[in-house]
């Protein structure tokens, strides 16, 4: 299963570099904007920062639950409860 985590460690953060080189781009980089072109923008995109929020969120976890198994932690069902309230939490906030 180590392998597997290092793997979507990997693939999530690809996609994370792609996310936020995109987000930047539509945000940043297309011209001045009024506040309000900016918001509307960034509504029409929910389904883009919910599938950012959960790359993030599972980049985040996976990450430390890793180098904590390499320091000998063991991890129980708390870290996946965390997890899934992490998402809650964002999924909340975004809607």
């Amino acid at each position: 299963m180590k392998g597997l985590s290092w793997l979507l460690q990997l693939l999530t953060g690809i996609a994370l570099v792609l996310f936020v080189t995109y987000h930047f781009v539509v945000t940043h980089i297309t011209g001045s904007l009024a506040y309000e072109e900016v918001l509307q923008r960034l509504m029409s995109l929910k389904v883009f920062y919910v599938i950012f929020l959960l790359i993030v969120v599972f980049h985040a976890f996976n990450g430390l639950k890793v180098i904590s198994e390499e320091y000998g932690f063991k991890w129980s069902r708390i870290f996946y409860v965390v997890m899934v309230v992490a998402v809650a939490y964002g999924l909340y906030s975004l809607f």
